[in-house]
């Protein structure tokens, strides 16, 4: 029999910025009688590449994982039967993605008796990945037989409630990363280590950009590189400094080699990243726009990224003109608009004021908060006999 008291969580893999999250909420919800257990996989194919895989170190249970491809598409499966022999959850929450095959059963068998109640968290519909009519039905229905959703965001929320889903079972997450650890690295960073470190890398203040995440052409790398190239033209003082790992780590070294103004700073974290931020001036993301959205208002680093359909739920967190500069998505329209911003320091000013007072809202602790409170209620629910 299920014991209603344990959660469990289903992940593809447990990436770093995850890890704080989980602890949290293990501590929030242990306080009232609630057992969390995490199974997760081990990172794979691009996901592996950007080094940030902590399964190891934080899963409860390690799954098994198996990938087939159809067409251009992944699915992978997980198996689930040993974690959840040993483990016998009430409750289970798996992420919203219909290429995650172990949740199927799950769904489909969710609230029958000897059988837990599941519940869904993502970002409501498909920002980053453009899905078919068929691919975006079938991940509607299977997300209208979730017991409760956990959305990233208000908007992913108002998606799958206008999609059928019921609003008094859907709790909005308000997605971030640990904005508090963030803000007081930073605070411990020494003028010496600024000055040390922008010598090092040939910084100017003003004229110094930041790219943050994995590198690969998910991102727009080789979007990215060329507009580097185009804004070095103009501004010989142009610097931009990579922080990240991934497939495609090898072209922006090479890039580097060759006179592109790029510094490529490898993976970063804690200090390192916030040594960055602080040398840096501003982001740029020219795709796929998420969490880092988190990270660019706790710095109070303006954000320039393009108008593209690659961009997650945490983009609407950004309101242009006051924290992001956008662009047409072409590399010299979008080096035009880095050199504009870089011309107007009053304008970076302002923009860096109003990232700070925008990320005041956005914790790990406050979204381990509303996960905490979504969980409580639907487990009253289910105790209730309404679900």
């Amino acid at each position: 029999m299920p014991h209603r008291n344990r959660l469990l969580i289903v992940q593809p893999y447990i990436p770093s910025y995850r890890v704080p999250l989980f602890s949290t909420l293990k501590q929030l919800l242990a306080e009232s009688g609630i057992q969390v257990a995490i199974a997760a996989a081990q990172a794979s194919g691009s996901n592996a590449a950007r080094n940030d895989d902590f399964t190891n170190l934080l899963a409860d249970f390690l799954l098994e994982e198996r990938q087939w491809s159809i067409g251009s598409r992944s699915v992978l499966l997980r198996s689930l039967s040993s974690t959840m022999h040993a483990f016998r959850p009430g409750l289970v929450v798996v992420e919203q993605a219909i290429k995650n095959m172990e949740a199927l059963p799950l769904i489909f068998r969710s609230g029958e008796p000897h059988n837990p109640s599941v519940a869904m968290w993502g970002q409501g519909r498909s920002y980053s990945t453009r899905q078919n009519w068929v691919e975006a039905k079938l991940k509607q229905n299977l997300t209208r037989r979730a017991d409760w959703f956990f959305a990233y965001t208000p908007a992913g929320a108002e998606y799958v409630v206008a999609q059928g889903f019921p609003r008094d079972r859907t709790t909005v997450l308000w997605n971030s990363t640990d904005t508090a650890a963030l803000k007081a690295d930073m605070s411990t960073v020494t003028a010496s280590e600024l000055d040390s470190f922008r010598s090092a890398h040939g910084l100017r203040s003003g004229h110094t950009a930041l790219f943050l995440g994995g590198i690969d052409e998910r991102k727009g790398m080789s979007f990215l590189l060329r507009s580097a190239r185009e804004i070095g033209l103009v501004d010989p003082d142009f610097r931009l400094l990579v922080g990240g790992s991934g497939q495609m780590q090898g072209a922006v070294v090479r890039a580097e080699v060759s006179g592109v103004p790029v510094r490529f700073l490898g993976r970063l974290e804690n200090r390192q990243k916030a040594l960055a931020l602080a040398a840096a001036d501003f982001l740029m993301i020219p795709e796929w726009v998420g969490l880092v959205a988190v990270d660019s208002l706790a710095s109070g680093k303006p954000l320039v990224s393009t108008r593209h359909l690659s961009h997650s739920p945490e983009f609407e967190y950004l309101v242009e003109g006051d924290t992001v500069v956008l662009s047409e998505h072409d590399p010299s329209e979008y080096a035009k608009a880095v050199l504009r911003l870089m011309s107007t320091p009053e304008r970076l000013t302002r923009l860096s004021h109003l990232g700070r007072q925008n990320a005041a809202e956005l914790s790990i602790e406050q979204m381990a908060k509303n996960f905490a409170t979504g969980v409580l209620a639907w487990q009253s629910r289910i105790e209730s006999g309404s679900i």
